[in-house]
């Protein structure tokens, strides 16, 4: 996988993927949490800057999320109230992790 190399956001913006917490979707608009705790709004899907990031260390758990692998703290698997887990990132953001996603991101942190 590449580490740091440039990704396009749009709009004339492209910044190492090194420095990309996470990034939540917000209807056809994106924002981009970075480490420094700033947030850029970009006009492109969370689809399309997804298929930008396939060659680096993130992952999409649910629908309206992607985060950088190298910032997650610590995941809490499934619970009783049917819930899939929980991720949890340096910036103390816990995301869910959906039912069709689990499987794939156990096979990712084993």
């Amino acid at each position: 996988m590449k580490t740091n190399n440039l990704i396009h956001l749009g709009s004339r913006k492209n910044i190492p993927s090194s420095s990309i917490l996470m990034l939540k979707s917000d209807i056809n608009y994106t924002i981009i949490y970075l480490k420094d705790g700033s947030k850029i709004l970009s006009s492109t899907t969370l689809g399309k800057i997804e298929k930008r990031l396939k060659d680096f260390q993130f992952f999409r758990p649910n629908r309206s999320t992607i985060f950088n692998l190298d910032y997650m703290v610590d995941f809490e698997g499934k619970n009783q109230k049917g819930s899939y887990g929980k991720i949890l990132l340096k910036n103390n953001e816990q995301i869910t992790l959906s039912r069709r996603k689990s499987e794939a991101f156990l096979k990712i942190i084993q």
